[in-house]
């Protein structure tokens, strides 16, 4: 009997650990940024997170699309595949001065990429 409420403490404290890790996250490391910092401000509400407008270009699936208002948000490649870009995007993506988005302008997961250009 005491083993198994050692077993069940043990049990209780490694699934605590697990659900909150000491360590900051990382950034994806099979993803490629470059050091330009992107402006975007999405058309519907400024708040709106860069991750938001990533996911509505990727639900309309196909090979590519876009958005546009302060910049010109592109997403190209096969829009199947949105997991990794869309958490790098949401690692790096910092509201800023309660006015825009910042986040690298490339950002490129695999065989997917995002781009962000000033219009």
């Amino acid at each position: 009997m005491q083993q198994f409420s050692q077993l069940v403490a043990f049990a209780m404290f490694a699934t605590s650990t697990l659900a909150s890790p000491l360590q900051s996250r990382a950034p994806p490391a099979s993803c490629y940024i470059n050091k330009n910092t992107a402006w975007w401000i999405p058309p519907n509400s400024p708040t709106t997170p860069p991750t938001v407008t990533l996911s509505d270009i990727c639900k309309q699936g196909g090979v590519g699309g876009c958005q546009q208002n302060l910049g010109r948000f592109c997403v190209l490649g096969d829009l199947d595949y949105c997991d990794s870009l869309g958490d790098a995007l949401d690692y790096y993506q910092k509201y800023v001065n309660n006015s825009h988005w910042e986040f690298p302008s490339v950002i490129q997961c695999g065989d997917l990429a995002l781009s962000v250009a000033a219009t």
